[in-house]
């Protein structure tokens, strides 16, 4: 491949993806231009997780977080709702909470001192009536608030988009997986051990697509992984589905992660949660625990069953993402389990698990290797499994949504998430 897909360098930033996502322009990682409007088309549009339920316990409870390069603070007000502003003073602008998390019954400009209340209202100003000779009309000041915001299953999520479809419409068929991995516990799950985060030298894409469904990679990337026995060796049986929106997963089966520690008490609890699955509907037990997804456009997780890994790949640029990893553990795990489950967590998908590790040393060197003018000449090639597709009612028999690749081991998933791309940046 000699060019970016169907045209020229100078071609609207969609064009680098072929229409089928078969085929992907390299400079569509690279390029300025392109960034910058995957921040307006994408991240000012679509549904972003800002983080869980359980991290904002109290009236009070807030988070630092991001929506796209956007800082936003979360908080609890006083009659328990959740809401979302971004984190700045409308005055001159500074951050008003600085740490990632703390609880605050106000918000305070560090730089003038206006206050706000857990509701974006301005109800502090310094010397308002001797510098200001009280004329600011401080309820027309509100701090910006984000248009919707909504949970499901404790996940929250907001959008800035006021004409954005619901968080329902815009899970859409992906709703049915989120069920499976967040809802069959009737405890619900917890964030547990704080927000881990790091930085990689790479674009948010490549490991968006890579917890999408590549299971290509696991043989030879995490071959390390296998050897000291954090998980089994890679089998060709599985499940590789995609929905409509570029929201995709795969679930290999037998391979899975192993780890060392209360593995026998993991196998019982497993068995349990299948079985009540099954008593109902038995052909859902396949698909439990989900196993590696990404719901578009950058939140990714892992489902072990043993912990729930959240990931979410912050765009810093177009070389760079900050990455926020949380683990969620079924709150009705007795105390020994869940802090075995963390431990594996740390073990293999912490900053410095062996897992992460493998991953992240590979996407830097794409973004290395990737970066000069010869390289963003050319594509990337997504052709695995293309035309190889078939819905999932028709391969398993389950009453579930999407499209699975007639292999395991497919690119299916990818082309579905950079049609999704493409489908926003060319609006």
């Amino acid at each position: 491949m000699t060019s970016t897909p169907e045209g020229r360098r100078d071609a609207t930033p969609g064009s680098y993806v072929r229409s089928d996502g078969s085929e992907v322009g390299i400079a569509a990682f690279h390029d300025e231009d392109v960034y910058r409007a995957e921040l307006e088309k994408i991240f000012a549009k679509c549904w972003l997780f800002l983080g869980h339920e359980t991290q904002l316990r109290s009236s009070g409870d807030y988070i630092s977080t991001r929506m796209g390069e956007d800082e936003v603070v979360v908080t609890r007000n006083s009659e328990g709702k959740v809401r979302a502003f971004l984190n700045s003073c409308r005055h001159r602008g500074p951050k008003l909470c600085r740490a990632d998390q703390g609880n605050s019954l106000a918000l305070r400009c560090p730089y003038h001192g206006w206050t706000y209340d857990l509701d974006g209202n301005l109800i502090g100003v310094p010397r308002l009536r001797t510098a200001y000779h009280g004329e600011l009309d401080r309820s027309s000041i509100k701090l910006i608030e984000v248009a919707k915001l909504d949970t499901v299953h404790g996940l929250i999520f907001a959008t800035w988009d006021p004409d954005a479809p619901s968080l329902q419409d815009y899970l859409g068929d992906f709703m049915p997986y989120m069920d499976l991995m967040l809802g069959r516990s009737d405890a619900g799950f917890e964030a547990i051990g704080g927000v881990h985060k790091w930085t990689i030298e790479t674009n948010w894409k490549i490991p968006a697509e890579n917890f999408s469904g590549d299971q290509y990679h696991l043989s030879s990337t995490h071959a390390s992984s296998v050897e000291v026995g954090l998980r089994n060796r890679v089998t060709e049986y599985g499940h590789t589905i995609h929905v409509e929106g570029g929201h995709g997963f795969t679930r290999e089966k037998g391979g899975a992660q192993q780890g060392t520690e209360a593995v026998t008490a993991y196998t019982e609890y497993l068995g349990k949660v299948q079985e009540r699955i099954g008593e109902n509907k038995p052909e859902l037990v396949e698909f439990v625990p989900v196993g590696v997804g990404s719901i578009f456009p950058n939140l990714s997780f892992m489902d072990s069953m043993r912990f729930l890994t959240l990931r979410q790949w912050q765009p810093v640029g177009p070389h760079r993402i900050d990455v926020n990893s949380w683990c969620l553990i079924d709150s009705s795990l007795p105390e020994d389990l869940k802090q075995a489950a963390m431990r594996q967590y740390i073990l293999s998908f912490g900053p410095s698990g062996m897992f992460e590790q493998d991953d992240g040393e590979i996407w830097n060197s794409i973004s290395e290797a990737t970066r000069g003018v010869v390289a963003q000449r050319h594509s990337f090639n997504y052709t695995m499994g293309l035309g190889h597709e078939v819905q999932v009612k028709e391969r398993t028999g389950a009453e579930l949504p999407g499209v699975m690749g007639e292999a395991f081991i497919t690119e299916a998933n990818q082309r579905s998430f950079y049609r999704r791309w493409r489908q926003l940046m060319e609006q």
